[in-house]
């Protein structure tokens, strides 16, 4: 979203801009609130940074600078920025976060153990035993504290440790919560369900799911770096390993997407995890350099 957003915005501010390509740029805009946003942040960008701070480096002599070689230069440019930016408000808000591809134990203040999955950040209350999940996921181990209980805040609900070990997870609509040893009460909204060991539970603005077993093996497998699927859409297990790689990770075709896989991969690993994917399934990739990878049968 944020690099076609800032590939418009380079190519009207560097380009040979026609009304063809505004009436192109105001469709594009429309067809979906999340792309008219990632505009006007690239906008607000550009302007705050005068359009100067971001200019294209200079080119060698011989070489023509095209507006197209300069648009792109000045897109990648400003993707650079947006992530910059867009990152700093969690920064401030975080007390840890972990880049991507890296997993994380942090020690809490109340002795309790917070395991950051990729990209992940927490902020800690000032009692030590309140633990906002501001993106990601994590995994924790809590120490018991008599008459103290441990909570874990999630966008709109709570998790309230039971028990010692459990994993919380950010989704798109609001968060997922997974009991890995004895009981957690996830709350949200006025409604409470009590999970065991071996369920989850997701929840959204409005209200909770019903809980579900898991294999607890499988849950919690990337605290220690591996990924296991059992007959998983190959489409889904590449999503997850791209979580960890830093780059571009994907796959050309609807049905190769579609082919069902089961293993256990390295996530610690991400071009490891897809060669041995490749030779599993006996297909091929498109590599340019280690950071562009799409896999093709």
């Amino acid at each position: 979203m944020n690099e076609q957003a800032a590939q418009w915005l380079a190519d009207r501010e560097t380009g040979s801009w026609t009304a063809a390509d505004a009436a192109r740029l105001t469709a594009w805009r429309s067809a979906d609130p999340r792309h008219d946003r990632a505009f006007a942040r690239a906008e607000r960008l550009w302007h705050a940074l005068d359009g100067t701070m971001i200019a294209p480096p200079a080119m060698p002599r011989r070489r023509i600078a095209t507006p197209r070689r300069i648009g792109a230069t000045v897109a990648a440019a400003l993707v650079v920025v947006m992530a910059v930016a867009a990152d700093l408000p969690l920064r401030w808000r975080a007390d840890a976060m972990t880049a991507t591809g890296e997993i994380r134990r942090v020690p809490l203040p109340d002795g309790s153990v917070a395991t950051l999955d990729t990209a992940s950040a927490i902020a800690i209350a000032a009692d030590g035993r309140t633990i906002r999940l501001l993106r990601g996921a994590a995994a924790f181990q809590v120490a018991a504290r008599h008459g103290q209980a441990f909570r874990v805040d999630a966008g709109a609900g709570r998790s309230v440790a039971l028990g010692t070990r459990f994993l919380v997870a950010r989704t798109a609509a609001g968060a997922r919560v997974i009991v890995t040893e004895h009981r957690v009460a996830v709350a949200i909204a006025g409604h409470q369900v009590v999970l065991s060991a071996g369920e989850a539970v997701d929840y959204d603005g409005e209200g909770l799911g019903p809980p579900r077993p898991v294999a607890i093996a499988d849950v919690e497998a990337w605290t220690h770096r591996r990924l296991r699927v059992v007959d998983r859409p190959l489409g889904e297990v590449v999503a997850t390993i791209a979580r960890y790689h830093r780059g571009y990770l994907g796959i050309a075709g609807s049905a190769l997407a579609r082919r069902r896989i089961s293993g256990t991969f390295d996530i610690g690993d991400p071009l490891r995890a897809i060669d041995l994917i490749e030779r599993t399934l006996a297909i091929r990739s498109i590599r340019l350099t280690s950071h562009v990878i799409i896999l093709h049968a």
